[in-house]
């Protein structure tokens, strides 16, 4: 039984988000068929996170919230003011971020979950721009939470194309110098507008979502491939053009830049939109972004320096199923190689906080309060805004440092009061830590002054940092 609930760990707190009371014993009966049973059903959002607007109707309350702003004008009539951004939008804000808090936390299905969280890092958005303080959770609400168990070019086509990304990474600022708009300025002789290709989406697809940095691709490529996705713009910026996807996207013809491409050796000549998806497809179906996401993954789930092995059986699984990220999940948490108990990973913020409401078996307030951001903004880790597409760090010398191991001792001493009163803090590191609680901690925990002061040496423990 020992070695089935060292597997019981594995499977709740590396594979999963924590374990909750009583739950490694349930685990250990068959931690592999726990932790696989969960890839049948895509980790559909609660209620009320599927009742907050979708993306395209942020982008209409945006614009009506403008137009409220522009008829205002210069009026002293303070009623006659329309409410800030902040003010307008703020219980929507916090709503995305308390009620996918609160999801994490109490989510039966936590192995799913955390592919959520891989995949929503995968393809990073940083909340600083307005419009994303909106936005930012939609993609992850509207493509990733479904997509993530289909093949990986379907979802990098609809991720790309969702309008959180366009508006992100900028590509409605992207015109064809030869486009019907462009051509149309320049016998207008129109000025202040540029009519330039914005690199900026198709960079970080070729970097951090497809082939990675060292995926073979050179400044040709990223060009090709900026200029077969112009016109790809949020609604916001193209209300007339041709629906693209089901997310309120659409291609504007006119910014499209004409004529075939030759990308990553291969020659493009699909019209429209379809130029683009083409060569989304093609680096789907790229060995380097095969080798790329299957290191990620490992990396995620398994250790800091991936085992080799277990990365070239992912990359040849993806290859074979031409991308079925589920079949490569399944490659993964069915290896010996993910299971071995000399490796772990150190919890990020967002893992940190979620396996303390796990273990204390709480939820995070769902109401509108700042709680949560607050929390995770002392921590390192604001959310919905990790400051670069490049997404947050998943490796332990990234998290840890003294000032970090501080700011988490306060978080262990602000929630050791809500411990339930029918449990003792030694029961709290049985059922979160099992196997791997140590003499020292175990003695720390019983030499504690008070109930309290016990349940924070859990919370702060150098066992539940790591994963």
């Amino acid at each position: 039984m020992s070695r089935q609930l060292d597997l019981a760990l594995i499977a709740a707190n590396r594979f999963g988000l924590g374990a909750r009371p009583g739950e490694l014993k349930d685990i250990a009966h068959a931690p592999r068929d726990w932790v696989l049973a969960q890839l049948e059903t895509p980790p559909l959002p609660s209620d009320a996170l599927a009742a907050l607007p979708s993306s395209l109707d942020y982008q209409k309350q945006m614009v009506e919230w403008r137009e409220q702003v522009k008829s205002a004008g210069d009026s002293n009539d303070m009623a006659d003011q329309p409410l800030k951004f902040g003010e307008r939008f703020r219980d929507n804000m916090l709503a995305e971020i308390n009620l996918r808090a609160t999801l994490q936390c109490d989510t039966q299905n936590p192995v799913a979950e955390r592919l959520v969280m891989f995949w929503s890092n995968h393809f990073a958005l940083s909340n600083e721009k307005r419009p994303l303080q909106l936005m930012a959770g939609t993609l992850e609400r509207e493509v990733l939470r479904e997509g993530m168990l289909a093949d990986f070019g379907s979802l990098l086509i609809a991720a790309e194309q969702h309008p959180a990304m366009l508006l992100y990474l900028d590509n409605q600022q992207s015109t064809g110098p030869d486009s019907p708009v462009a051509m149309r300025r320049a016998r207008q002789k129109a000025g202040g507008r540029k009519n330039d290709i914005n690199e900026n989406l198709a960079r970080e697809i070729l970097e951090l979502h497809t082939l990675s940095s060292d995926g073979g691709y050179d400044q040709d490529d990223i060009i090709a491939l900026a200029q077969g996705i112009t016109g790809w713009r949020p609604w916001i910026a193209a209300r007339k053009g041709t629906p693209m996807g089901t997310h309120g996207s659409r291609f504007a013809i006119g910014y499209h830049e004409p004529g075939a491409r030759q990308f990553l050796g291969e020659h493009f000549a699909q019209k429209g939109v379809a130029q683009g998806e083409a060569m989304l497809a093609r680096l789907a179906k790229d060995p380097n972004t095969g080798r790329f996401i299957s290191e990620k993954l490992c990396r995620h789930f398994v250790s800091d320096t991936p085992p080799a092995e277990l990365v070239h059986t992912l990359s040849r699984i993806y290859q074979k199923s031409d991308g079925d990220l589920k079949a490569v999940y399944q490659a993964l948490f069915k290896s010996d190689l993910a299971w071995q108990t000399d490796t772990r990973k150190f919890r990020r913020p967002d893992e940190y906080l979620i396996a303390i409401h796990r273990g204390l078996d709480t939820r995070p307030i769902a109401k509108q309060t700042g709680r949560w951001r607050r929390e995770m903004h002392l921590m390192g880790q604001d959310a919905f805004r990790p400051g670069s597409p490049a997404g947050w760090p998943d490796t332990a010398s990234q998290w840890i440092g003294a000032d970090a191991i501080w700011k988490r001792l306060f978080i262990a001493q602000r929630y050791s009061s809500r411990l339930p009163r029918e449990r003792d803090a030694m029961e709290l590191a049985r059922d979160t830590l099992g196997p791997s609680l140590g003499d020292a901690t175990a003695v720390a925990i019983s030499e504690a002054s008070n109930r309290r002061q016990a349940t924070a040496l859990v919370l702060a423990s150098p066992e539940f940092q790591w994963r």
